[in-house]
């Protein structure tokens, strides 16, 4: 996989092998925390630590305030962010890279956000349904094939996370 920044606001991601494009196909679905609690406890926590000695009316009220307010605004912020992505996604092109078949698409420069926000939201999710380890690069010897893809779409997922941030959101 390859990003490269083209002229006109956009960059390319390039060089996506039939296995990457199989992962990143699967983003959309891999970024639902239906089913999985702690998922959604992670993408949607409470907003009062447990340090924070409310008591439990207090603690209930401030909940129920964030559920009622802010969470179905986080929600729909998640879902425009997969939005975008599926149909930059849906843009992608078969190319040869030295006789193999590959894809490529274009990410354009204000969808990076979205990206990152779908890539780590699905990130999360696969990370509670398959019990992954805490650590990134850290393989479970698990022999499990379904764990072992939800790690390479892990891994993958945060490598393309990691080029969009140094190479698109962190330029000076």
């Amino acid at each position: 996989m390859e990003l490269i920044n083209n002229d006109d606001g956009t960059w390319t991601l390039s060089k996506v092998s039939e296995l990457e494009h199989l992962m990143l196909s699967r983003l959309p679905e891999s970024a639902d925390s239906t089913g999985c609690e702690e998922a959604s406890n992670r993408l949607f926590p409470s907003p009062i630590s447990p340090e924070a000695g409310l008591d439990n009316e207090k603690k209930s009220s401030a909940d129920s305030d964030w559920k009622e307010y802010i969470e179905p605004e986080l929600r729909v912020e998640f879902r425009d962010s997969l939005k975008i992505v599926a149909d930059d996604l849906g843009q992608a092109q078969k190319a040869k890279d030295e006789e193999v078949d590959c894809y490529e698409f274009n990410i354009p420069t204000a969808h990076a956000d979205h990206w990152c926000s779908a890539l780590n939201q699905a990130r999360i999710v696969i990370h509670y349904s398959y019990n992954l380890p805490d650590e990134d690069g850290v393989l479970d010897m698990d022999p499990n094939p379904e764990k072992w893809m939800a790690t390479l779409q892990s891994e993958i997922y945060g490598m393309l996370m990691e080029f969009l941030i140094k190479k698109v959101l962190w330029v000076a």
